[in-house]
């Protein structure tokens, strides 16, 4: 397998937010006898866990890395760098995809010298997205680059799977979202593991073809939201930094009943006004 060079990320480009709505969320990784274990269960990139917080942890593996994937992807350069340093990790690196592996996550799926598919999980492949601003030669340009970008990541495809280049490339065309029986005869996977209960889950409404098994469903409003769940609604519904959303959760525990510990230089009161309006709004 080679390692993925595109070049550097659109000038000015924005990193954000793909998934509107996730639960169940966790980037974790620890030894386990004698080997690491890594639990990707995230968006790729800026919302969910980057390239730098998983090399963080990488350096820190012992042994052979068995890599438990379930991701809707996210950021393309944040998943190239993943893939990139998982070939370059001195060890084996056993894939294991227990939900999902879409977009940039399966790419990081190809950096596995095995490949494992749960028997109920998917794989999902497509051509690279971003956002524009300006004029024709602007958009020319873009187009460019996303151009070799898709080629890029289509010959990576090619390289570890059973399907030629130019059946890789109209797969992604066509946003093609494959079954684990579907995965391994195209050479996706290597092998199909046992069912695996999904650990998180996302809104994939952002994709054109998603199978009805996979689309987002309202699920009882018992279900607790997590930190991370809490997090992200403080950013985007309350308009808070991710910085003094993070600082706030950690400095105190919000509950209808307790009070409120200090947060030095945060507004506890307005936290609390934020969490229980974010929390009302969150259903599952």
């Amino acid at each position: 397998m080679d390692k993925i060079d595109v070049g550097a990320p659109l000038s000015g480009e924005r990193r954000d937010r793909f998934f509107a709505r996730a639960v169940g969320t966790k980037f974790d990784a620890k030894v386990e006898d004698g080997g690491t274990v890594i639990d990707l269960y995230d968006e790729i990139g800026y919302w969910g866990t980057d390239a730098r917080s998983f090399r963080s942890r990488l350096k820190d593996a012992k042994g052979d890395i068995t890599l438990r994937i379930n991701s809707p992807g996210g950021d393309v350069f944040d998943g190239i760098a993943i893939y990139n340093d998982l070939l370059a990790y001195d060890g084996k690196v056993r894939v294991e995809v227990v939900g999902l592996a879409a977009s940039i996550a399966s790419i990081i799926a190809m950096a596995g010298d095995e490949i494992v598919i749960a028997d109920n999980a998917m794989f999902m492949v497509h051509n690279a997205w971003t956002i524009a601003v300006g004029n024709r030669h602007d958009f020319g340009d873009t187009a460019a680059t996303l151009a070799k970008i898709d080629d890029a990541l289509a010959r990576t495809y090619a390289a570890r799977t059973t399907s030629g280049i130019r059946a890789i490339k109209q797969m992604m065309d066509d946003e093609t979202w494959m079954t684990a029986k579907e995965a391994v005869e195209a050479g996706f996977a290597t092998q199909i593991g046992t069912k695996a209960e999904a650990k998180a889950r996302f809104d994939l409404s952002v994709f054109g073809s998603v199978p009805d098994s996979l689309k987002w469903q309202e699920r009882d409003a018992d279900e607790t939201p997590t930190k991370r769940d809490l997090e992200r609604a403080l950013t985007q519904d309350a308009g808070w930094s991710r910085s003094k959303a993070r600082a706030a959760l950690r400095a105190a525990e919000v509950t209808n009943d307790e009070p409120l510990q200090d947060a030095g230089e945060v507004d506890l009161t307005s936290l609390a006004d934020a969490v229980r309006a974010v929390s009302a709004k969150i259903k599952f």
